[in-house]
């Protein structure tokens, strides 16, 4: 059986470019003392753009990615 990788691996190209930006969109979060607390979605948003990625999709995925992204960050701070 396919991995959980594969298995919800993007298959649009609008999903396939989505996915490069959020890969590459790592440092760009908001953070202070108590860690990181959120995306910075204009950061992200500027990097789609210059990606060429930027789109409806990815506008709608980022409220629904960031708490994810967070829990992550904070998880590897233990």
């Amino acid at each position: 059986a396919a991995g959980p990788y594969l298995e919800h691996a993007p298959t649009t190209p609008e999903g396939i470019a989505a996915w490069g930006v959020l890969k590459r969109a790592a440092g760009q979060v908001r953070a202070g003392i108590g860690g990181v607390y959120a995306l910075d979605f204009g950061a992200v948003l500027l990097l789609a753009d210059a990606m060429g990625a930027l789109s409806p999709l990815l506008v709608e995925i980022l409220p629904e990615i960031e708490p994810i992204i967070v829990r992550a960050y904070a998880r590897d701070s233990d």
